[in-house]
């Protein structure tokens, strides 16, 4: 077994506080090419399906799952003149929550400004489901989450 040289880099973890005054070289030899490869560094890193940042802000993965949030919710927009309540609820516990639940014991202690974002697009689905414009959107996350 070997390591695939192309798919490997590295993050330096620092408090965002602190700017790095160098850059390692991390150096792995390619048994492939039979020499010494540098290993490329980068400000973040996807594992398991989680974006990971050097300042572990999370920044990265609530953007990241907030386009892919912001796509249902634009679905959901276009559907709900069509489809009954109940159908649009299972798009929605299908297609937004395991987004918004995956990896979020991980995730979840990140900056309030960034989970806003995460929260006005989970109302904004709701509220597109619902057919309401300014009601508050508390009753609305009781009712979805009861059509278990």
């Amino acid at each position: 077994m070997t390591l695939n040289i192309k798919k490997s880099n590295f993050v330096l973890f620092c408090l965002a506080q602190r700017k790095l005054t160098y850059q390692p070289d991390n150096v792995i030899f390619d048994n492939e090419q039979n020499k010494k490869v540098a290993l490329e560094h980068k400000d973040y890193i996807k594992y398991h399906g989680n974006y990971i940042d050097k300042n572990l802000s999370w920044k990265h993965h609530i953007d990241h799952i907030i386009i892919k949030v912001s796509r249902t919710v634009a679905l959901i927009a276009k559907l709900r003149h069509f489809l009954p309540t109940h159908t649009l609820i299972n798009i929605y516990q299908a297609l937004i929550v395991p987004h918004l639940t995956y990896g979020l014991t991980v995730w979840g202690q990140a900056c309030e400004s960034y989970l806003d974002k995460l929260l006005k697009l989970q109302k904004r689905a709701l509220r597109f489901i619902y057919f309401s414009d300014h009601e508050h959107a508390i009753p609305f996350f009781v009712d979805a989450h009861s059509y278990r």
